[in-house]
């Protein structure tokens, strides 16, 4: 069979020819920010598929999907293929336009609009905090009324955290306006608002094949949030031990969101779920794809297989690894933000015990911006352990030591 790739993810590690198998041909359609510019490592990354096309603003781009019909047309695809959340609803628009089997509108849509998926939610019985579409500040003000502060503003079809504001008060409803100058519009604004929980948020990622679950297994990111990563502070994420209590109720609503939705019989899934001050599990959203941040690779360290690779192998019908019951060890991922300011000394190497990688993600010289995204980072460590206590205290030694050794030059500050 013929597959159209679509991707915006840097290409190494991503070998979807030799994923899909000799008995298949790929077409890669690319973000030209996913292909190296070093010629030789270009060359490895494109190397194996029947066509490339490379493509400048991939993001939301119209042109993109008309470049896959024009491929469609010399081509004849027999699958589309995307991993990344932004080509969730393109990737399902292409298929019903080509014919094709896979993820249709309808699906995507329920995973990828917040608002018709909590809907969906609702109406099986999962818990979920109170909320509402917001398309005009009235609708706004008529839900703070109702749910008082604080509240959370989102985009229906966001992610990475991007844009998503808590409101204590007027000021920062003000602040939303300005920011959101289609809520002043006839058409109206995309967003959800949402009564804010304070809570210890657990991602659930997995995997499902031929409607069977190969792997689902909880993550907690402790006392962090994606929402404090942007205000500067740290996000990590560790798995949780076979023996935490809360791992079956997690899985088991989590099993009910999947139930509740259109999932596809083959399909990866990142879900979030709150557990509140009261220590209630409440459901916050799922996504048919896989967890950010460094998710794929804690599970590669405690499964022994990249969620990724599984996942187009069994598209394409290949053999897949066997996945253990259980984590064969536990691992967590810390991801450092950036600060404003310029790069002055950040290390290369990192000495923590326990730590068994660390990537700078920003060089001496590099300028910075503050985080945008929940996923942006200068600095990232994975760990292991035995135990989830001992992974987050590698964690916490490994942000001290790293706090401790970079140094940035904030904004304004000339050099001395």
């Amino acid at each position: 069979m013929r597959y159209l790739v679509l991707n915006r993810t840097p290409l190494t590690g991503r070998r979807f020819p030799d994923w899909l198998g000799a008995d298949h041909e790929a077409v890669l359609l690319t973000d030209a920010a996913a292909v190296s510019s070093d010629p030789e490592v270009r060359s490895a990354q494109l190397a194996g598929y029947a066509h490339v096309e490379v493509m400048d603003d991939f993001h939301f781009n119209p042109l993109v999907e008309n470049e896959a019909l024009t491929l469609h047309q010399k081509w004849g695809f027999d699958r589309v293929i995307a991993l990344s959340e932004f080509d969730i609803l393109r990737a399902a628009r292409l298929r019903e336009l080509f014919a094709v089997p896979g993820q249709d509108v309808a699906s995507a849509t329920a995973f990828r609009d917040k608002l018709e998926m909590k809907r969906i939610l609702e109406r099986a019985g999962v818990p979920l905090a109170p909320y509402a579409p917001v398309a005009h500040l009235t609708d706004l003000l008529e839900f703070i009324d109702q749910q008082g502060y604080p509240i959370v503003v989102k985009p229906r079809s966001g992610g990475g955290s991007i844009d998503v504001a808590i409101l204590h008060g007027q000021q920062d409803v003000e602040s939303l306006l300005a920011a959101h100058r289609d809520l002043g519009t006839d058409d109206g604004a995309h967003l959800l608002a949402e009564k804010y929980i304070e809570h210890e948020l657990f991602p659930v990622d997995g995997i499902i094949v031929a409607g069977e679950t190969l792997l689902m297994w909880p993550s907690t990111h402790g006392h962090t949030t994606c929402l404090d990563f942007k205000e500067g502070g740290a996000l990590q994420s560790s798995l949780l031990d076979p023996s935490d209590p809360l791992l079956e109720p997690i899985r088991n609503l989590t099993r009910q969101a999947l139930v509740a939705l259109p999932t596809p019989d083959t399909s990866m899934f990142h879900a979030e779920i709150f557990l509140d001050a009261d220590r209630r599990l409440v459901f916050n959203e799922i996504a048919s794809r896989m967890g950010g941040g460094r998710t794929e690779h804690i599970l590669e360290l405690s499964f022994g297989v990249k969620l990724p690779e599984l996942y187009v192998k069994a598209l394409s019908g290949n053999e897949l690894p066997q996945i253990p019951a259980l984590p064969v060890q536990i691992s967590g991922w810390s991801l450092f933000p950036p600060r404003p300011g310029t790069v002055i000394d950040i290390p290369a190497e990192c000495p923590v015990a326990g730590t068994t990688e660390y990537r700078r993600h920003a060089e001496p010289g590099t300028v910075l911006a503050a985080a945008r995204m929940s996923v942006d980072k200068m600095g990232s460590v994975l760990a292991t352990g035995e135990t989830r206590s001992e992974v987050e205290t590698v964690l916490g030694e490994a942000l001290n030591w790293f706090e401790q050794s970079t140094v940035i030059r904030p904004e304004g500050e000339g050099s001395q």
